[in-house]
């Protein structure tokens, strides 16, 4: 990622399998039991044990459960409804999302932020400390500072408000944003102050869910208003303290922010979803060494076989790789509609470049 040429290519997972995936593929020649990442060889990094939500969190309970999926709260307060059917036929089919948020007026806002104290010692292990500190010296993989942006799981639940009422209450009640932004900014940099003695290789910032295919769920204006401010606060005091990778997450097309987040010191992005149109070959034309990397193999490529993979692969990361700030990586999760044979073929492919 600093433009030097690599001991490797690295062979690096950003999303994930779901179980579905291996079920599908032990019919197909993968070995059960086996972990992927271990069958692959990937690249391993280790995440930073620092627990950047609610505590105490809300209490995990069943509301209604069938053979299909179950209803349930959540450690972050919201029902949340999860299928339990992983299969070839549904692998599109979106595996959870939100039927109730805990935010719906101020007052609950007042009460869920109490949930966010810096101070609470359950934020790091038990094991916290110059021992650990000195043991990460050791290792020889990157150490990701890693948290959601923005209260409950950010985005995805509209900063804990459901995301159609969190963009209303931007125009209804821009002062209850400001306030929702501003003190997940000085709770995140006060947890910093003690994260930061820690080694730290690169932190990403996971906001999915700030776009969709045909761009952002905001626009330009209102990212600068309410988020650019308070995420440069936190971004300043990382590169203050050593950390110089910086990374924003979040799936579809987030082309109109990339000028406001360079300047808010973001300089590396993933994972690039190609179905939104996101291209990290113009990216590295338009903005060169400015911006880093990651993803951008396109899902619907391991879909439709080997051969597509193959073509999806030279177009661009044989060229990314040499002109190096890019790691190469699927732009989704390994789903089952997604085939043994097609994924090995990119695993093969990624370690012919390392020869």
């Amino acid at each position: 990622m600093c433009f030097k040429k690599p001991d490797r290519v690295p062979i690096w997972d950003l999303e994930g399998f779901t179980p579905g995936t291996l079920y599908r593929w032990y019919n197909q020649g993968f070995p059960i039991g086996v972990s992927p990442y271990d069958y692959f060889g990937f690249d391993r990094e280790l995440t930073l044990p620092v627990d950047f939500g609610p505590i105490p969190g809300f209490v995990p309970r069943v509301l209604e459960e069938n053979d299909d999926y179950k209803v349930f709260i959540n450690r972050f307060g919201f029902v949340e409804r999860q299928s339990k059917i992983y299969t070839l036929e549904r692998a599109g089919y979106l595996a959870y999302h939100y039927l109730e948020h805990p935010t719906k007026r101020r007052e609950d806002w007042e009460s869920y932020k109490k949930r966010y104290n810096s101070d609470d010692i359950r934020r790091f292990p038990i094991y916290w400390g110059e021992e650990l500190f000195e043991y990460y010296k050791t290792l020889d993989m990157p150490i990701k500072l890693f948290f959601v942006w923005g209260p409950g799981r950010g985005p995805k639940c509209g900063y804990t408000m459901g995301v159609e009422r969190f963009l209303q209450t931007i125009w209804k009640d821009p002062d209850l944003v400001h306030d929702i932004m501003s003190s997940y900014c000085d709770f995140v940099l006060e947890v910093l102050r003690e994260a930061v003695r820690a080694r730290i290789d690169y932190a990403l910032f996971m906001e999915d869910g700030l776009a969709y295919r045909h761009g952002p769920i905001i626009s330009p204006g209102i990212y600068e208003e309410f988020w650019y401010p308070y995420q440069k606060m936190v971004i300043d005091f990382l590169r203050a303290h050593g950390v110089h990778i910086i990374c924003h997450y979040t799936s579809g097309n987030v082309e109109a922010l990339i000028p406001l987040m360079l300047k808010a010191g973001f300089n590396t992005f993933a994972p690039l979803e190609v179905a939104a149109g996101m291209d990290a070959v113009k990216l590295r034309e338009r903005y060169g060494n400015r911006i880093l990397l990651m993803g951008n193999v396109s899902r619907q490529a391991f879909m439709d076989g080997p051969k597509a993979v193959e073509k999806e692969f030279y177009s661009k990361v044989p060229h990314l790789i040499e002109e190096g700030g890019y790691v190469p990586a699927a732009d989704d999760t390994i789903l089952p509609d997604i085939s043994f044979a097609s994924f090995s073929h990119y695993i093969s492919l990624l370690k012919r470049l390392r020869e």
